[in-house]
């Protein structure tokens, strides 16, 4: 028995649609066995579309018939990708508006250069093979695919978390299965039995804007889940980064009074009993480490600045300061300790790796007019790559590696100030402005 036009198209609709969506499944990760699962999956996905009956040719039935298809992959996503329900809906809503959005394009297409289209498909005539046609399609199809992977799929991270808890997701389904599927149904009939071109054209131009505004939306939730998800794990720094200023504080206040006991314990000793000088200094020397770090007129500021200078004397990296640390008092304690620290142990971090006449590390803050000034300078390795204005991490460890800079941007922020990232001739700049008046953007 002869293959029906409807048979054919529903094959091919089938395989444009597990391509469309393969475009973005193969960002998620893949489970055990995967070419194995994906041949079943594509199997029974095509034996299904195959085996459908046709028990009318109305656009209601059509519809149900592509609501079908496309209710078919999000189990064969799922049972191929270790991602959760809500991201294989995700990629598969995606999907379906690539692959609805190339076929209106076409559809379009051969409308316009006077051949039937897609009207003649939603027939139980022989199939029959015309090359124009199918050279249409695939260059719209190749077309609209790699224009759309370009602006959307190729901008998801590998293995990135797609699980959207929103309503919104359930919203933009229902939407696509109304619009894509019914909408496009109903035009599709109504061109086949009476054309009209100004009303087919401005009805299928409003398919693609439908099209393209469900992958709009759809992705910017994607993009707006990441911000969250980076915001929570800045503000969880943030939290962590207040304590550790509250416990380093109270140690180095002890610090501080046990050293000073001790000078004066020391040299009480050696007036009773023979100590060798340069021994006495030694020690003196030792015990008095916090005592010569430079008070710049901040407390948080010079606590940040003796946790620094304890590790960078004993890596051999030196840190040139020359702050009025008085001029910071807006800032809450914990925001400067949080801000210097991410600032010097990026730089810090920068220099170790570096020649032992390189691992220097200069920051100034001073008051310029009506602005307060905070700038930093040290050398660096290899290439700084930056993305939205801020360099990203090269470390490839887990945990809050690329966060500080976040954290960074986001107290520059609070008081109304900007941050800048420059990197040239090997040397790393960071250029922070903040207005010597920010109550009022704090107020607002």
């Amino acid at each position: 028995m002869p293959l029906t036009s409807l048979s054919v198209y529903k094959m091919q609709f089938m395989a444009a649609l597990l391509i469309a969506q393969g475009l973005f499944l193969l960002r998620l990760p893949v489970r055990s066995r995967f070419p194995l699962r994906a041949a079943a999956a594509a199997a029974g996905c095509f034996l299904a579309a195959l085996a459908f009956p046709i028990l009318s040719y109305d656009a209601l039935y059509i519809s149900v018939m592509f609501l079908a298809f496309f209710a078919l992959t999000i189990p064969a996503a799922r049972f191929c990708f270790g991602a959760g329900w809500r991201g294989c809906v995700f990629c598969t809503v995606a999907g379906y508006s690539v692959q609805h959005l190339a076929s209106v394009c076409y559809d379009m297409a051969l409308t316009i250069a006077g051949f039937s289209g897609s009207t003649q498909v939603y027939s139980n005539a022989p199939a029959r093979f015309d090359p124009i046609p199918a050279a249409i399609f695939l260059e719209v199809y190749a077309l609209v695919y790699w224009a759309l992977y370009q602006l959307f799929a190729r901008r998801m991270k590998k293995g990135e978390d797609m699980d959207i808890q929103r309503p919104s997701l359930l919203v933009l389904v229902a939407l696509t299965v109304l619009v894509e599927i019914v909408l496009n149904a109903v035009v599709i009939y109504h061109k086949y039995e009476n054309l009209d071109l100004v009303y087919y054209l401005a009805a299928s131009l409003a398919n693609v804007v439908c099209s393209l505004s469900v992958l709009v939306v759809l992705f910017s939730l994607l993009f707006q889940k990441s911000l969250e998800a980076e915001l929570e794990v800045v503000y969880q720094m943030w939290r962590q980064e207040q304590k550790q200023y509250e416990i380093s504080k109270q140690t180095i206040d002890l610090i501080n009074v046990k050293c000073h006991d001790m000078k004066h314990q020391i040299r009480a000793i050696s007036r009773q009993a023979a100590i060798d000088p340069a021994a006495l200094e030694e020690m003196e020397s030792v015990i008095s480490i916090y005592g010569t770090i430079v008070k710049t007129g901040s407390q948080a500021l010079d606590i940040i600045l003796a946790e620094k200078n304890l590790y960078c004397q004993k890596n051999g990296v030196t840190i040139s300061c020359i702050a009025d640390g008085a001029k910071l008092d807006f800032m809450t304690d914990s925001d400067i300790y949080s801000l210097f620290g991410n600032l010097l142990d990026n730089a810090i971090r920068s220099v170790t790796a570096l020649e032992p006449d390189k691992r220097v590390i200069s920051f100034s803050v001073r008051a310029e007019r009506a602005f307060l000034s905070i700038n930093s300078h040290n050398y660096y390795g290899g290439e700084v790559r930056m993305e939205r204005g801020l360099p990203v991490s090269n470390q490839a460890e887990t945990g809050y590696h690329g966060f500080g800079v976040k954290s960074m941007a986001l107290i520059v922020e609070k008081y109304g100030g900007t941050i800048s990232f420059h990197a040239k001739s090997q040397v790393f700049n960071v250029n922070i402005l903040f207005p010597l008046d920010p109550d009022k953007y704090l107020r607002g």
